[in-house]
Parts: structure tokens; C-alpha cells; sequence
């Protein structure tokens, strides 16, 4: 059970790129910051770490010109963790970027505060060097320790190719409570997925011999699909198979293939409301954003 002040973190992590690791981290994000959960009774507050250099998920959520800010100022994820793992007394609040609440029209569900820790790809790379695995349950601990009086939900979004090597990835997946995998139901994505399973278990195993939480696998989020599609048809019996090899399951709701969802983390537009940021779509990013929830232990309200 998690304990009162403790942070929940969920990982969407995939080994492959462009399966929707980021978009799917902005969905959950933004319905989850909207008041559609409760955690201990309350709307929780939402973080976002952003763990891959590119930084999209950050970007979609607080712009282009603040991240790059963060990043000049070295007010992102690896400086933060340095410091924490020195003892140095910091600031939480000079390393998070708030994506204030929304403005919506009438009664749509508007788009909640929530914040953000931004990554940069030349000090991870530093954070990494001579970094062993005592080295990055030092910095999934601290870490974790840091947010917890802070935040209620975390959700970390994770890199693709990824090994043994990446220790800040490994870190975000070992301070998760549950991790949650996005796939499309095609061929090359399928032949990547072992990969993806061998370095979840890898994390588990550090874990077990730590004494540590373990992170739970919370399943599959199918995207860019549609059951009537041939390649889930000829693919989702070997996905189910997969997910159970590894006591999983996969999600029954699932994403669509849709520019709508591709221009929902367009930085450049403006939106104060979900229904206006995912339009059509909404109810294909509520019911997943709901599955995921439930899977994660928080009470949701659908909205």
C-alpha cells in the first residue's frame, strides 16, 4: 500500500522509438491533472519527468522556450539528482516547470496545473560516466525521496534503446511503482518487445537484491490501432501471449492512429480544455487514461 506521502511513479517505457512513449505520457498527464482521479481522498499533484534528451513530453506540456531555459540554466533532471546525491540542500521548486490550469469554455474539463522536470542530453551523459549499479539505486532513491512531500503521481517518461549502460533510464524505471508498456500491433514492433522485457527484468532483479520495491508490470497500451486493422488482427493472439509470458496483460482499451492525437503535442498550438486538445478522441484517451488508473491503484472518476 502506498503510505501517506509517498509519491505513486508510473514509467511508460518502450525499447523501441515511435511507439508513443511521450504522447501516451501527455495523455496521462493531462487527464490526470484535470481532477478525473483522486489520490488519498484529494486531486493529486502531477509531475512529469522527462527522462529522454529529445524532451518532447516536456516540450508539449510547458514549451519550447521554457525547456530551453531549464536547460541553459542547468535547471533539468541530471543537475537535480547530482546535487541530491551530493546532500546539497536545493530548491525542488528551481528544477520543476508549472504548466498552469487551463482556461476552458463552459463546462468542458479544462486542462489542470501540473509540472515538469526536463531533461538534457549532455549533463545525462555526464551523470552516466563511471556510474555503477550501486550508482543508480543511489539515484532512483534520491530522487524518489525528494518528490515524495511534493507530489502524489509521478509519471516518467522514458527513452527508447536503452541498456545496461543507461543508468538514468534504469533509475526511472526502478523508482517506478508500476511500469506501463506502449506498442503498435505491427511486426517490427512485436520483434522488439523481448528487449524491452529483458531490461524491465533486469530492473526487477536489482531490485529483489536491494531488498527494494519491485516494480510491477502494469501492461500493454496498445496505439495506433483499431481492431478492424489487419495487423491487429494478425498480431494481438501473439501480443496476448507475450504480455502473459511475462504475467501481464494488455490494456482493453487502446489508441487509435489519428493526426488529432499527433497535433495534441504540438507545442505551438494553444489548448485550455481536453475535449479541445484531443477532440474526437477524447474518449479513446479518457478510457485508457481510466484503465491506467485503475491498474495504478488511484480512485478515478470518469469525465
Amino acid at each position: 500500500m502506498q503510505k501517506e506521502g509517498e509519491v505513486k511513479t508510473i514509467a511508460i517505457y518502450n525499447n523501441k522509438g515511435g511507439v508513443g512513449k511521450s504522447t501516451i505520457s501527455l495523455f496521462l498527464a493531462d487527464y490526470f491533472s484535470s481532477g478525473a482521479v483522486t489520490v488519498r481522498q484529494r486531486e493529486p499533484r502531477i509531475l512529469v519527468i522527462d527522462l529522454d534528451g529529445q524532451g518532447s513530453s516536456s516540450i508539449s506540456l510547458v514549451g519550447l522556450r521554457t525547456v530551453a531555459w531549464a536547460r541553459q540554466e542547468k535547471r533539468t533532471v541530471a543537475p537535480l539528482i547530482q546535487k541530491l546525491r551530493s546532500c546539497a540542500k536545493i530548491d525542488l521548486g528551481e528544477y520543476v516547470l508549472l504548466r498552469p490550469e487551463g482556461a476552458s469554455r463552459g463546462r468542458q474539463l479544462a486542462l489542470g496545473k501540473l509540472w515538469v522536470i526536463a531533461p538534457e542530453r549532455d549533463s545525462i551523459v555526464e551523470l552516466e560516466e563511471n556510474c555503477d549499479v550501486r550508482c543508480f539505486v543511489r539515484m532512483a532513491k534520491v530522487l524518489k525521496d525528494a518528490l515524495d512531500p511534493h507530489f502524489d503521481i509521478a509519471i516518467v517518461d522514458l527513452p527508447a534503446n536503452i541498456d545496461q549502460r543507461n543508468k538514468l533510464p534504469l533509475a526511472g524505471l526502478l523508482m517506478s511503482n508500476v511500469i506501463f508498456v506502449p506498442t503498435d500491433p505491427s511486426r517490427v514492433t512485436l520483434n522488439a518487445l523481448p528487449d524491452a522485457f529483458e531490461n524491465i527484468q533486469y530492473v526487477r532483479r536489482i531490485a529483489k537484491g536491494q531488498k527494494i520495491k519491485v516494480p510491477q508490470l502494469g501492461g500493454i497500451i496498445l496505439n495506433k490501432t483499431d481492431r478492424r486493422a489487419k495487423q491487429y488482427r494478425l498480431h494481438h493472439e501473439e501480443l496476448q501471449e507475450l504480455a502473459a509470458q511475462q504475467n501481464t496483460v494488455v490494456l482493453k482499451n487502446f489508441l487509435p492512429e489519428a493526426p488529432t492525437l499527433s497535433t495534441a503535442s504540438d507545442d505551438s498550438l494553444e489548448f485550455g480544455a481536453l475535449r479541445e486538445r484531443y477532440e474526437k478522441h477524447y474518449g479513446h484517451v479518457r478510457k485508457v487514461a481510466l484503465e491506467v488508473a485503475e491498474k495504478a491503484g488511484f480512485t478515478a472518476r470518469a469525465k
